[in-house]
């Protein structure tokens, strides 16, 4: 290996600073990654162009490497001073999928592994196993997505309410008021403790099978903190709170925020809120808040752990969970709702029931809801804490704010955080606010097969 070379190759850099939709940003966004694997994927693709450039034969990126070259490509300053440092034009050649060059793609391939192993070590799976990097959880794709089976449940049971009902209703007959009424009650009381502990215990099993992942290993705090609570504002709320600690911004009478302090920090997302407020008198934190939040560097956040969410929802693992889940809740139903067709057609009075049911039902889509999200709003977040509560990573403020969310937040800000809470319908557009300068982005046609050079 050329040591100074690939140094220097490391240290090249593919971001200004200052801008705020750069290289990173832009990789991240356009392709709903988290930052870790893009910036994983940078490495990895200047680790391919170091080959490219040392080895005298073509070498063949992997499809998501390709992803990073594409965008590449399009800074073309930033490329051609990359190719001078490597004092080598590296030129990209698009696969045409012929079967008369499927046998040289396949040895560049094949030469590409030896000459990265030989240099760097073995390849990282997610990087170069993988044309989709979450596929690297390992997770079976169910058949039928969650929003479609809570469908289906409310269906069968309101097909299954009847055949339940003739094979239960030799038993409920039986069961005098409000006999009855304390009986289901405490029922349906232990059927919820119960599920939410097989809950628990199935999810805790869940990601035990993943969480070595390095996608999910890597999470940063904020990705972590839009991924338990799945909205937007609850990130910006931690940037812009720390700017009020740092009296950088301070809080005005009628909801209103002042910058304070125009200074750049060292995070990127607080000196995109900077930047914002430098080009308007003291703002409305609402008006503040929807601007940040069609920003690309907090929209990539919101793109990126969604993806992940619906990868682990749309697994049969997952499915699984709430398939079970759904089964014992329907069966508790069917039961309230037999007892409640057997008085009708016995001219019984139902009031008490159709309370009771009334009440069931709520507590049930509620306690669906929070079984369908419990993964994501405790048993990961939970296992974070769990490992950093007692690290140095609490010193950093990000992951303070992740591990004690809005406890820490300024007692002035507080009240300017309900009322965006209270009245923002959606976290913000997706659109690419000021970003695009080019629409070509990481979807510019066909694979690439390889590279050459001259």
């Amino acid at each position: 290996m050329n040591a100074i070379l690939w140094e220097e190759v490391l240290k090249f850099e593919l971001d200004n600073p200052n801008d705020e939709y750069g290289f990173l940003t832009r990789l991240a966004f356009e392709n709903k990654w988290t930052i870790y694997f893009a910036k994983k994927a940078i490495i990895e693709y200047k680790k391919f162009m170091y080959l490219a450039a040392v080895a005298n034969e073509m070498v063949s990126p992997s499809e998501i490497v390709d992803i990073v070259w594409h965008q590449h490509l399009i800074f073309t300053t930033s490329y051609s001073d990359f190719c001078s440092l490597l004092s080598k034009r590296i030129e990209h050649i698009p696969s045409t999928h012929n079967r008369s060059e499927a046998e040289k793609f396949h040895k560049a391939e094949e030469r590409t592994k030896e000459l990265y192993e030989g240099n760097f070590g073995k390849q990282p799976k997610e990087i170069w196993g993988y044309s989709n990097e979450l596929d690297s959880f390992n997770l079976d794709e169910a058949r039928i997505e969650i929003g479609t089976l809570k469908k289906v449940f409310l269906g069968l049971f309101v097909i299954l309410v009847f055949p339940v009902y003739y094979f239960v209703k030799p038993v409920l007959i039986q069961i005098g008021n409000p006999d009855f009424l304390i009986f289901y009650t405490l029922l349906f009381v232990l059927v919820i403790g119960f599920l939410m502990r097989f809950v628990k215990t199935a999810f805790d099993s869940f990601y035990e099978n993943i969480k070595s992942n390095p996608i999910l290993v890597n999470l940063t705090p904020f990705e972590l903190v839009f991924l338990q609570n799945n909205k937007l504002q609850f990130v910006i709320h931690g940037v812009v709170n720390n700017l009020i600690m740092n009296k950088k911004i301070e809080v005005l009478g009628n909801n209103r925020l002042n910058l304070i302090d125009e200074n750049l920090t060292d995070d990127k997302y607080e000196n995109c809120v900077i930047e914002i407020m430098k080009e308007y008198e003291p703002m409305y934190y609402p008006q503040l808040f929807k601007i940040i939040a069609q920003k690309p560097i907090f929209e990539q956040i919101e793109k990126a752990v969604v993806r992940i969410r619906q990868k682990m929802t749309n697994s049969k693992q997952f499915s699984k969970v709430i398939q079970i889940a759904m089964l014992i809740i329907g069966f508790v139903l069917s039961i309230g709702f037999s007892r409640l067709i057997s008085g009708i057609s016995m001219d019984k009075p139902v009031t008490f029931l159709v309370f009771v049911l009334f009440a069931v039902l709520i507590i049930s889509n509620f306690y669906l809801n929070k079984i369908i999200n419990y993964l994501f709003t405790n048993t990961i977040p939970q296992s974070f804490k769990e490992d950093k509560i007692n690290t140095q990573a609490e010193k950093d403020w990000q992951w303070n704010y992740f591990l004690y969310g809005n406890i820490i937040l300024a007692s002035s800000f507080v009240p300017l955080t309900g009322y965006v809470d209270r009245n923002s319908g959606s976290d913000g557009g997706s659109s690419c606010g000021t970003s695009c300068g080019s629409s070509c982005g990481s979807s510019c046609g066909s694979s690439c097969g390889g590279c050459g050079g001259d």
